[in-house]
């Protein structure tokens, strides 16, 4: 059974980058895809009329990016189209139950912009029942690899396989990075001895190694590099990823109105977006 890809669309220039990554994957992969669009009703009028308008102004829309689709970008694949009036999230997620990936677009230097698919992009990626790959406007060509962070929690492990399987599609190295950090004691440092920097690198090395053990089984082909950074994870992870194509992090998916706040790594991956960035889910 062939993968289901929802891409968000608006008509703007972001979204359409979403749109071109996304049409990609999916020829690439044979997965179908499915163009969504939101008109946010948060300002509308409750009148019938002014919410008819607004649907058939959101379908209009709708089917010129799905004929932008065949025809200037040349997707020949399975493509269809949802348009709807309401709450943009809670649409977003409700229809990325029946997904297999979402892709959302974003500004360039990862300032998302004010429109359903900007700055909601990182509240859509808290709640989305699937992967969710966030494109910049504008992509480099000279990245190579895909960088994920690991942690040993259950939400590195996916992201980890995540990341495993789009490096071995690609034919590119997965870069695993490892970030640690002395505890921060003011007027303690003394304490921090070589012998206890020693082992701290020790016990990294040690986590790498378990958070990429069985990799070579599950692909022989895979290069796999192993980078231990001393810093914050989310620097340790943007210094990695300026010179990649792609940074996997890993969301632990809790429930409730918390599920709005994605974790401080996604989050600060998501805000600085240094190349496509893709959060999985930990459920």
């Amino acid at each position: 059974m062939s993968e289901k890809y929802l891409i968000g669309v608006d008509g703007s220039e972001r979204s359409r980058a979403a749109l071109k990554w996304g049409l990609n994957r999916a020829a690439d992969r044979g997965a179908a895809v499915e163009l969504i669009h939101v008109a946010d009703d948060s300002f509308l009028s409750e009148s019938v009329a002014f919410l008819s308008e607004a649907q058939a102004a959101s379908e209009q829309m709708l089917a010129h990016e799905i004929e932008r689709a065949r025809t200037e970008l040349g997707f020949t694949g399975e493509i269809t189209g949802t348009a709807v009036v309401g709450h943009p999230i809670a649409e977003v997620e409700a229809a990325s139950k029946h997904a297999d990936l979402l892709v959302l677009g974003a500004h360039s230097g990862g300032k998302f912009a004010g429109s359903v698919f900007g700055t909601r992009a990182v509240k859509v990626a808290a709640v989305a029942h699937c992967p969710v790959a966030v494109i910049p406007a504008e992509q480099g060509s000279t990245g190579s690899g895909v960088v994920v962070g690991v942690d040993g929690s259950d939400a590195s492990k996916r992201a980890i396989g995540f990341a495993a399987e789009e490096a071995s599609f690609r034919g590119v190295p997965l870069i695993a990075v490892y970030a640690w950090m002395p505890p921060l004691t003011p007027g303690l440092e003394y304490l921090w001895s070589e012998e206890l920097v020693t082992a701290q690198q020790s016990a990294a090395e040690e986590s790498i190694a378990i958070g990429t053990a069985g990799l070579a089984e599950r692909y022989p082909d895979l290069e796999v590099r192993r980078e231990i950074v001393q810093a914050p994870p989310v620097t340790a992870l943007l210094q990695v990823a300026e010179t990649a194509e792609m940074v996997v992090v890993g969301s632990r998916g809790r429930g409730g109105i918390s599920r709005l706040l994605l974790g401080s790594v996604s989050h600060g991956v998501l805000n600085s977006l240094p190349c496509t960035t893709v959060v999985t889910r930990a459920e």
